[in-house]
């Protein structure tokens, strides 16, 4: 690994009023990269929600929590190889819900 700066690839605003919503987006792991970080940052309201890291039909990161109030949940470094992911993030609110999910990467030595 070298050293890079962690840098956001992902950011995904949440926003619900009642119900479920289900959001995948694909991002990349640069060459001088190996490792992701996801954030889940409650501002307000609460829900059950799944995350999940995917490359083909391989789960390489999978974390469900309920979270609520003004909480942030913040996973550990995960070492990937360069390329490119899947993220998915799943929802279940019962209440007004506001939110942000960042995935971060970055290089070693940080």
């Amino acid at each position: 690994m070298a050293w890079t700066y962690p840098r956001t690839v992902l950011t995904i605003p949440v926003s619900l009023t009642l119900g479920a919503d289900i959001v995948q987006e694909d991002f990349e792991i640069p060459i001088m990269d190996g490792a992701v970080q996801v954030q889940v940052i409650v501002n307000s309201g609460g829900a059950l929600w799944s995350a999940d890291i995917q490359r083909g039909n391989s789960t390489i990161f999978t974390h469900r929590a309920s979270q609520g109030g003004q909480t942030t949940y913040t996973s550990e470094w995960i070492t990937l190889g360069a390329g490119t992911y899947s993220f998915n993030f799943a929802t279940l609110s019962f209440g007004s819900l506001d939110a942000q999910v960042t995935v971060t990467v970055k290089g070693g030595f940080w």
